[in-house]
Formats: C-alpha cells, structure tokens, sequence
C-alpha cells in the first residue's frame, strides 16, 4: 500500500508538473506573438474608416499595416478613439504609435518624437458648393466652423486666431460636420486637404474646398520619447524609407487617396 500511494503521488506530481510546463509552453506562445498596438480615428474616409462592416481600411492602415510587415510583427491590433484620447494612450503605453493623419506640428514635437512624412497636406477650407463668400480664415468673422474635436486644426485656430470672431463648433465624426455644412446648420468646415476632395466626392454633397490651404504641414507617425519609443521610431523610419523607393507609398496613397500624398 505504501509502495502504490508513493507511487500514485509521484505520478501525480509528475503530471502536475507537465501541465504546469505545458501551460507555461503557451504563454510563451502567445508572449512570442509580435503584435503593434495602433491607435486610429476610425471615421477619415481614405484614411481610417470601415465599410459595409468590414476591417477598417484606408492609407493611414495600409501604410502602418506595411511597415509593420517589413519589421516583423504578426499583425496590427487597431484601437480607436478620438484624436484627445488616442495621445492619452499613447502617453499611458497602451498603444505603441498613432495611424491617423498626425500633423507633426511644432508643439507636438515638444512631446513626442516622430517618424519621417508619409503625407504631405494642409489645413482646407470646405463650404456649400454656392457660397463664395468664404475662401479664408479672415472671411469667418461672425460664422460658425466645424472642426473636429481635440485635432491640430481646432488647436491652431484657437491659438492663432482668438479674436477672430469666429464661432467654434466641435464634432466627432466628419460625417456629421458636412452634413451640418450642407445643410447651413455651419458656414465651413476646416480638414485635412488630402481628403478633402474625396470626402466631397464620396458624400455627394452640394460641397466644395474654398481657397488655398489655410496652413501645410507634414503627418508622420508620433512616438513617446523614451528608449522604448525611440528605438521602433527609427525602425519605422527604415521601414518607410524601403517602402517609399519600392513605390508602395505611392501606390498605396493612388489606390487609397486618388492621389500621391506621399510626395511633397
């Protein structure tokens, strides 16, 4: 009886101790995944969007979707949220980089590093198709504007032109801000001008871009500055330096945009 029950606790313990090795094979496993944590809008047509239900989809994630093949990783894991929240994330390590039209402006690169341009663009104007009394930021004086919420275009507008009289509407989602300037609920809307034409164009809305771009500016992808986030933004910058001389920048933001954004 000894003899069995010393036997039974050793195989038992023989066991326990193979599961224990099997369940820390499967960490490991899922540990060795390579997986990049990307914080999108989500809702910037041509950039980050989704349709008919399916992934999100757009220049902005083919682009990160493509960098993150050339270094290695098994695949992206998108996180959305507003512009605001997605540096909140950023900040708090939860996501490892940002894919969605970041203007690389002066007072961002105070706190964050980043990777070199893959869009070249600027701040546009976009009104009713049959409102040409709007074709500068001077010519809102006393009118409302749309701009999206937490974006570089709001903070701008708020910091260079204070007394300018113009009345500030802030949006979630761009949808909603050419609706409101199609159906004169606002005067204009302030966006991206990549995407200006093909938001007009995809809405089919009376809709028009008015003027020159109220600002350029460059969009890269933002890093926190540490040791960590220094060493993938120069990874990405390998990465999308390849991906600019084999063509696929191009041929992505042609596919995507309509046009080549990826070259100044």
């Amino acid at each position: 009886m000894m003899i069995q029950l010393k036997s039974g606790l050793i195989t038992a313990a023989l066991l326990g101790a193979f599961l224990l090795t099997g369940c820390d094979d499967n960490k490991k496993s899922d540990d060795s995944e390579k997986v990049l944590h990307v914080g999108t809008f989500g809702v910037s047509i041509g950039f980050s969007y989704k349709q008919n239900g399916k992934d999100y989809e757009g220049y902005d994630i083919a682009t990160v979707n493509a960098v993150a093949k050339k270094l290695g990783y098994s695949r992206v894991e998108l996180i959305t949220a507003d512009m605001t929240g997605l540096f909140g994330m950023l900040d708090a390590g939860k996501i490892d980089t940002i894919a969605n039209q970041v203007e690389a402006n002066d007072k961002r690169r105070e706190k964050y590093d980043f990777s070199q341009t893959y869009i070249y663009s600027g701040a546009q104007l976009v009104t009713r198709n049959n409102d040409d009394s709007i074709n500068s930021i001077n010519d809102l004086k006393g009118k409302r504007l749309g701009v999206d919420v937490g974006s570089s275009k709001e903070n701008y507008l708020r910091q260079h032109y204070p007394d300018a009289g113009i009345d500030i509407h802030t949006y979630d989602e761009p949808s909603a801000i050419i609706q409101d300037v199609a159906l004169g609920r606002i005067d204009a809307y302030i966006m991206d001008r990549a995407g200006a034409q093909l938001l007009i164009d995809n809405s089919r809305l009376p809709l028009k871009k008015s003027g020159d771009p109220v600002y350029r500016y460059q969009e890269a992808f933002p890093f926190v500055k540490n040791e960590k986030g220094d060493a993938l933004r120069k990874q990405f910058d390998e990465a999308l330096t390849a991906l600019k001389e084999d063509g696929t920048l191009s041929k992505l933001s042609e596919q995507y945009l309509k046009q080549d954004v990826s070259k100044e």
